[in-house]
């Protein structure tokens, strides 16, 4: 992202498709949608046009480089070796071990001097950039920088750059929908405003006025993210008291978190891609990675539940306009596969819901549990159905009740050509060879008779919402959450009122 790479970037082909690790790493990145978008747009930087260029990965040319029998990266040709060497400046093949002689060149925020062997880690003291420690003295200048102040430094350099004239707004604050960069822009001029008042700042004529005068906002914001958090606070949510150690509001926590660290992203990237290793791991563990688990067409069936399911948990974080819900694993894997494509999966949600479901919310295990018990029940209240049967959750009575009693509650899923239908009815029908998988995903329908509607007993459809009993594990929770923002909800609601209601509008108004 930060390479040599000038021009406008090339058409997806075997040449241009980076490593494995760079790969991996971007997977992570698309699977925070909102902070993709915000990052590819909020200012006009090579960073930032590059991530604009490549938002949906290409994924069947990618699969197309992994070798089916073992799942390893097949053998790169010279072409694509070169052209990454060439635009990066890095060796196209990683290394899978971190060695203590490994440096990389880091800027120093207090002095900009560069720093050109900052060890990845440190044995014994845990202090390279590549640990969670993290701390380093600048060789000129003497003191130590940490990432919490790099943060610090690149929220003051966008400051001063706004101050310039420069297309900037800051991170975390934008919001879904057409409104959104207005309102960004909104929220960072009243940031902008505060710290003019409060610091005094002089005018910005030219680039080295930007540097010394971030450099000099940082020194009299000392180094503090908590300096980030306390100007936020006052310039977008002026209403409220902040005293030291209150919680912050959510605005105000998604700034503060987008500065906490190094590096151009407004996330940490190696928390992301850790929790991306667990997922993965647990995967693997239930069987889904195997090269030959998924080759045949009846062995696919669960994957094209699990798409269903994926679309009924979309519907229910749409009914319930309220606290984290929980993913199964297979839900959660169609999730992943549908944030790949960020752009369709932006207009898709914000068309569909009103706003872009949020992914990767870490949770303490406490709240974990509570959030799946909800969300379990939730499902079970809406689709008549169990949510998981995986046996390592207390679910709640009425799914004890089902399991007891060996019900199989069935849910009309599928309107096809005039004819309802099940997922597997629909995957036997002889006219599913030229019905694409967006076809299939938006002929799914939910009950329509109420918000909270049982299924008619009546129904013979077959199967429901549930895997076979051998699928259980896939409906583990998964450790990723999706939570409502309901500023961005209402903001919505607002837009619709000014619109034309149609009956699915006048649902998602109920819903809210």
């Amino acid at each position: 992202m930060s390479g040599k790479w000038t021009g406008p970037f090339p058409s997806w082909c075997e040449e241009v498709v980076p490593p494995l690790d760079v790969m991996m790493v971007w997977h992570t990145y698309l699977l925070n949608p909102r902070r993709y978008h915000e990052d590819s747009i909020r200012r006009d930087t090579p960073f930032a046009r590059r991530l604009a260029a490549i938002q949906s990965m290409p994924i069947t040319l990618i699969a197309s480089l992994i070798d089916p029998g073992s799942l390893e990266p097949t053998l790169p040709s010279y072409y694509r070796e070169a052209f990454f060497e060439l635009t990066s400046g890095l060796p196209f093949m990683y290394s899978i071990h971190t060695r203590t002689e490994d440096v990389v060149e880091l800027t120093c925020p207090r002095c900009d001097a560069p720093n050109a062997r900052v060890p990845w880690i440190v044995p014994g003291a845990g202090t390279g950039f590549g640990e969670a420690g993290f701390t380093y003295t600048c060789q000129r200048c003497r003191m130590e920088f940490t990432r919490n102040i790099m943060g610090v430094r690149r929220f003051c350099e966008e400051v001063v750059r706004r101050r310039a004239g420069e297309k900037v707004y800051f991170a975390g604050t934008l919001i879904d929908g057409k409104e959104g960069e207005v309102i960004a822009k909104m929220r960072s001029f009243h940031i902008v405003q505060r710290i003019v008042h409060v610091f005094k700042l002089s005018k910005v004529y030219d680039e080295d006025d930007i540097i010394s005068q971030a450099t000099e906002l940082a020194k009299n914001m000392q180094w503090s993210t908590h300096e980030i958090a306390l100007h936020a606070h006052h310039a977008l949510v002026p209403q409220k008291k902040f005293r030291p150690g209150d919680p912050l509001f959510p605005r105000v926590q998604e700034v503060f978190d987008a500065y906490s660290g190094a590096g151009y992203a407004s996330l940490d990237l190696v928390a992301c891609v850790l929790r991306r290793s667990v997922f993965l791991q647990t995967l693997e563990g239930i069987g889904w990675l195997g090269s030959r688990r998924f080759h045949s067409g009846c062995a696919q069936a669960p994957i094209f539940r699990a798409i269903a399911r994926y679309h009924a948990f979309m519907d229910l974080i749409v009914a319930t306009n309220a606290g984290p819900l929980v993913p199964t694993l297979d839900i959660d894997l169609v999730w992943h596969t549908h944030q790949l494509s960020n752009e369709n999966y932006r207009e898709d949600t914000l068309r569909l819901m009103g706003h872009i479901p949020g992914h990767d919310y870490p949770l303490q295990p406490a709240v974990f549990q509570e959030a799946f018990r909800a969300t379990a029940t939730g499902w079970m209240n809406r689709f008549g159905t169990p949510y998981s049967t995986c046996g390592c959750a207390s679910l709640g009575s009425k799914l004890d009740e089902i399991k007891q009693k060996g019900s199989t509650s069935k849910l009309r899923l599928l309107s096809h050509k005039g004819k309802t239908k099940s997922v597997l009815g629909f995957l036997a029908s002889s006219d599913t060879s030229n019905t694409s998988r967006l076809d299939f995903l938006s002929g799914l329908s939910s009950p329509s008779s109420s918000r909270t509607s049982r299924p008619s007993e009546e129904s013979r459809l077959t199967p429901s919402l549930i895997g076979e009993e051998e699928e259980g594990w896939a409906s583990h929770p998964s450790e990723h959450a999706v939570i409502h923002s309901p500023e961005q909800v209402h903001m919505h609601c607002a837009r619709l009122s000014r619109v034309e209601r149609t009956p699915r509008t006048e649902d998602i108004l109920r819903d809210i």
